[in-house]
């Protein structure tokens, strides 16, 4: 008969003794349970003060030279896709597993905790992709006021709010290059070698390519542009594409002045061109540091 009563709803000994928080949406002042606090439970004191304080963290999202990379990253190459059976989302970038695998290893996952405080670690897809993954929502819901959606495929564009400043712009542009774009040299001539160079990506978005023409038109490069163009691959899969092309050398110093690269894909293209004074067609990443290294 001692015992009872001690082990009833609201008479636990070990939760006793209550401790005093802040929400952290309302910062309304609640009382907690130390077995809750020490699990890390009891932040909000509603349901709807936690689900909208993802909302004010996304607020709080100040764009900065870093961020408008990553957003460049996630545009070209990049997607949002919805857990349905965690009912959340997760954002993803995907590159080639032998050409993009020092970027993705070395400098995307610390672009990324520049900007968001997580260190996302690589992994290689049973498709055979290389992909960077992480978790969220209030950047996710940032992306989303800026335009950026989960199907956004053919219709992302470059954000208004990036568009307005040149060094955001110039920051975006260059994520969006390090995804997307590439390097090669063609030939002025038939008999001539692989000896011109040509900065050139495509894009199933025909929005972004209007933003990037209308971006680097306004930076003073000289380029040309080819809108719904159709095309067939050898595995006989037909589509739809938009391609952008920067031809020559004044173009070429211009972007590496004004943007630059920051993916060894690249990087090393350029470096073999300035080597030898050629660039020979699909050589891969171990092939030019061989290059460069002999």
């Amino acid at each position: 008969m001692i015992f009872k009563g001690r082990f009833e709803k609201g008479n636990i000994p070990w939760n006793k003794k209550q401790v005093k928080k802040n929400c952290l949406f309302c910062r309304r002042q609640i009382e907690i349970s130390q077995s809750r606090h020490k699990e890390g439970r009891g932040k909000f004191c509603s349901l709807n003060c936690r689900r909208n304080y993802k909302y004010k963290l996304a607020k709080g999202f100040i764009l900065t030279e870093d961020l408008a990379e990553l957003i460049g990253a996630i545009i070209g190459d990049g997607c949002i896709n919805k857990n349905y059976r965690r009912k959340d989302y997760r954002i993803q970038i995907s590159g080639n597993k032998n050409e993009d695998k020092e970027y993705y290893d070395k400098y995307l996952p610390h672009l990324v905790f520049r900007c968001l405080g997580i260190l996302p670690r690589p992994y290689l897809a049973t498709n055979g992709a290389y992909i960077l993954q992480f978790q969220s929502e209030p950047f996710r819901i940032f992306l989303n006021s800026l335009g950026i959606e989960p199907r956004k495929t053919k219709t992302v564009r470059i954000p208004f709010e990036i568009r307005k400043n040149i060094f955001f712009l110039q920051a975006c542009i260059r994520g969006i290059a390090d995804s997307d774009f590439t390097f090669i040299c063609t030939k002025r001539k038939k008999d001539k070698p692989n000896n011109y160079p040509r900065i050139c990506a495509q894009f199933a978005s025909k929005p972004l390519v209007k933003d990037l023409e209308w971006a680097l038109r306004g930076m003073g490069f000289t380029l040309n542009t080819k809108y719904e163009y159709f095309r067939e691959d050898k595995r006989g899969f037909s589509y739809i594409t938009n391609f952008i092309n920067l031809d020559g050398p004044y173009n070429l110093r211009r972007w590496l002045n004004l943007i630059g690269f920051s993916n060894q894909r690249i990087i090393t293209r350029y470096q073999v061109w300035m080597k030898t004074g050629i660039l020979k067609p699909k050589t891969t990443i171990e092939e030019r540091k061989r290059i460069l290294m002999g």
